[in-house]
This record gives structure tokens, sequence and C-alpha cells, in this order.
């Protein structure tokens, strides 16, 4: 193994133990107050922000050895849905920021109902039944990644909503999200996938994370045979990933 994903491999290991004993701690706090003494509100508020921070660190961690493992062509293929893909994205996503909905998602027992939950707190889902629902081959740690870093992307910078579309078309599955925030100047829309790209800020438009989860999102994308690029829009920025799924059994 070469010694950078060596050292890939210890750092995720690194950053994943304090992770595990901060969730742990914070975790115990907050449900056990039987034990460890009651919380105040302000105290519980900064449990519950040390815990999502804690998911964070984890969730950062679990994308560098995914997309280390991409590099390598290391691919892990099962039998998925589109539906699946997107409960395990939305329940990271909203875990982070609001873990009652994280629970709804992962409760829900239709799309119907699913479709409810995510409508209640502003996110569109647009899709047939029959192809949210088909058997797909993909790499679903991997797909689920995608997905997670673009609709934690539009939630941060949407205004009041994001929207989700998928299609199953033949051998290809299809997800666009799209947030109705200020978007990404047209000159932007290649540059942003460039690892540590730092957009330089302009009117309406705010500067977007550390450069790292675009490029990391597309080189998972083309991993798994895909593509992942971004629509030109009027308003807000509309992202589709595209891959080659077979069937499944």
């Amino acid at each position: 193994m070469p010694i950078e994903n060596i050292r890939t491999a210890h750092l995720v290991h690194d950053l994943k133990n304090p992770a595990n004993i901060i969730e742990s701690g914070a975790k115990s706090l907050l449900e056990k107050q039987d034990r460890y003494g009651q919380l105040t509100p302000r105290q519980e508020k900064v449990v519950r922000r040390m815990l999502r921070s804690a998911l964070k660190i984890k969730n950062l961690a679990n994308c560098m050895l995914e997309v280390d493992m991409a590099t390598r062509g290391i691919l892990k293929i099962t039998d998925s849905t589109l539906s699946e893909i997107l409960k395990l994205a939305l329940i990271e996503v909203f875990d982070l920021v609001d873990p009652a909905v994280a629970e709804a998602v992962e409760q829900a027992s239709s799309l119907d109902r699913l479709r409810e939950v995510l409508r209640a707190n502003s996110v569109f889902l647009d899709g047939e039944e029959n192809e949210l629902t088909k058997s797909i081959r993909v790499d679903e740690t991997k797909m689920s990644l995608i997905v997670t870093n673009l609709l934690s992307n539009a939630l941060k910078y949407k205004q009041q909503s994001i929207y989700l579309t998928c299609a199953a078309e033949d051998e290809r599955i299809y997800v666009s999200v799209r947030d109705d925030g200020p978007g990404i100047p047209e000159t932007f829309h290649e540059k942003i996938f460039d690892q540590y790209f730092q957009c330089v800020e302009v009117e309406g438009f705010p500067v977007r994370g550390h450069g790292l989860g675009l490029a990391g999102a597309r080189a998972l994308a083309e991993a798994l045979g895909g593509r992942l690029y971004m629509c030109k829009r009027d308003r807000g920025a509309e992202f589709v990933i595209e891959v080659k799924c077979p069937i499944g059994q």
C-alpha cells in the first residue's frame, strides 16, 4: 500500500477515536441526567453543539477514507435503491442540525411519509415511486456521501427551499440537488470542483467552505463511473449526479 494511503487511514483512525469519546460523553450527559446531573437549558445547548461537532468530525473522517478508497478503485457494490441512498444522506445531514427531523426521516416507512417529513422542512422530493424504489447495483456509501455533501451545501445556502429530483433510466441514475440561494457565478462553475479552490467573494455570493467537499464529491462520482456537474440557472445552485448503475437482482 502506498505511504500516502497508509497515512490517510491512520489519520482517519486518529480523528475518529477522540470524536467517538466526545460523542459518547455528550450523549451520556444528555440522556443520563438522572445519573450525571440535570443540565440547565444553556448547558444543554452547549452539549448538543459539542455532539453535533463530534458527528461532523466523524463524517469528515469517513469522507476522507471513502475518497481515498475511491482513488484506489476500491468499491463495495451492493443492491440498493435511490430512496435508501437519499434517506442515508438526509439522516446524516439533519442529524447535525435537527436530530428530531433526522429521526422522523429514519422512521418514515413509505415514500409518501418521507415526502411529508421533508416538505414540512422545506425539502421537496420529486421522483416516480417505481424509479425511487427500483433495485440498483452501486456503492451505497459513496453515493450517499456525494448526496450528503450537496445537501449540506444546499441547506447552508438556501433562502427557503431545497429541491431534490431523482430518476432511474435504463442503467443510469440521476440525482439533482437545487437550492434557492444566491447561486454561484457561471465563471466559477468548473473551478469550484478544484481541490482547495476558494472563490473570491462577490456581491450576493458568500465564499463556500474550505474547497475540499465538491472536489471529493466529484472524485467519488467519477470512481463510480459517473459525473458530477453544475447546471446553469438564473437563481440558486443546482448540482446533478449521474452514475451508471446496473439493475439489481
